[in-house]
């Protein structure tokens, strides 16, 4: 019974297809237990979403924490800096809930990352390889900004505010754990040791966690519209080659191998918003916010970790926002490549045919934000103005 087990696990393994694009990013998001193993691409089992859910209640500790103590000093009508509660509730909700938008579509995503690395029927794009391989290495730079960035956030929080944290206490009368990333407030003492220094720890681990791998999944965007987009650059050159053929029965099989890829290409975006758009539009949504409340939160306390979190947030709705702008102007290519063509030598059947291709284009690709929009240059300055506006309040 055992072997006949093994035999079924190799042979999924073999019949398993490879996923060749963006290896860098998907090997980091295993490292955090966000994508399937290999051998498990397309039977990912329970126990994946078993360690994803452990996971993410013990990284739950800080806002639970945080929101604690919130409640807490509305309750006592104290108020000892609610705005940093606030900031960290709203982005540490919001870091959970592109988390979780995320990973209840990874099957989307491994379907969507298998169809990038399938070349069998359209062949690979030119230059695929070096593509690949340059957004493998920005990946790795990117996990390192990002865990920079953690770092300085840690650097500017309260774990080395300890003293000017206890003299507070000694002015007010209060009873601050002091030493912690986050003010805190449970219903039992934790402020000995090595209780505190276990709750750091896990504060510590929590926040790491949910910013990269939210931060990530956003790289995640940026570097997946990059294969689209060499996708869509292949699709235009593969126009142009068949529409510039002499041969009228090689010019047509080569025109229709171009249509079923550039159907195939809008597939691939489907399965694309199917995996990201409500990820999209909570980044979009929570991102004013956040931004808005940490500045705010900085000017009033100094704290510099809230700044971080706040100049984190706009740096990756930038980037993806930036990555919706860039899958748009890339689909003008296609329509550009067999405009230039010499498509007035085409008989009438084909140019009927090449308007219909024109006015599949008139739909151009979109990174969506579930119903509410599409992630471009004007949504990142629509969000960047309510956010203005929401600190001038």
């Amino acid at each position: 019974m055992k072997k006949e087990n093994k035999q079924e696990l190799n042979e999924q393994k073999e019949q398993e297809p490879d996923i060749v694009c963006m290896t860098g990013s998907i090997k980091i998001f295993r490292l955090y237990g966000v994508f399937p193993p290999k051998g498990k691409l397309l039977n990912t089992g329970k126990l994946f979403y078993f360690k994803f859910i452990i996971t993410a209640l013990v990284s739950s500790i800080t806002l639970d924490g945080s929101l604690l103590h919130l409640i807490k000093n509305i309750k006592d009508l104290s108020f000892n800096h609610t705005e940093l509660d606030f900031t960290y509730i709203v982005s540490m909700s919001a870091g959970y809930g592109l988390l979780y938008s995320y990973f209840f579509k990874v099957n989307k995503a491994v379907q969507l990352y298998i169809g990038l690395s399938d070349f069998k029927k359209f062949g690979k794009p030119k230059n695929f390889d070096e593509t690949n391989k340059k957004w493998n290495k920005y990946s790795i730079m990117h996990y390192l900004y990002l865990q920079s960035i953690c770092i300085f956030i840690l650097l500017g929080s309260n774990v080395f505010k300890g003293k000017s944290c206890r003299d507070e206490n000694e002015k007010k009368n209060i009873h601050e754990v002091c030493g912690l990333f986050t003010y805190t407030w449970l219903p039992f003492n934790i402020d000995f040791f090595p209780v505190k220094q276990l709750y750091l720890v896990l504060q510590l681990f929590g926040v790491n966690y949910v910013y990269m791998v939210a931060g990530l999944a956003s790289w995640m965007v940026v570097e997946t519209v990059e294969h689209l987009a060499t996708r869509i650059r292949h699709v235009s050159f593969l126009f142009t080659q068949a529409l510039e053929q002499k041969n009228l029965r090689k010019k047509r099989q080569m025109f229709n191998h171009a249509v079923q890829y550039h159907v195939f290409v809008f597939g691939l975006e489907e399965k694309f918003n199917q995996t990201f758009s409500v990820f999209m539009f909570t980044h979009m949504v929570m991102a004013a916010i956040i931004m808005g409340y940490g500045v705010y939160s900085f000017m009033k306390t100094k704290n510099f970790s809230t700044f971080l979190v706040a100049i984190g947030w706009l740096i990756a709705l930038f980037m993806d926002c930036r990555g919706g702008q860039r899958i748009q102007d890339e689909c003008e290519r296609v329509r550009l490549a067999i405009y230039n063509t010499n498509w007035l030598d085409c008989d009438k059947e084909m140019r009927r045919d090449l308007l219909f291709v024109l006015r599949r284009c008139d739909k151009s690709m979109v990174v969506k934000a579930a119903a509410f929009g599409i992630m471009d240059h004007p949504t990142f300055l629509a969000v960047s103005i309510y956010s203005i506006n929401k600190l001038n309040s």
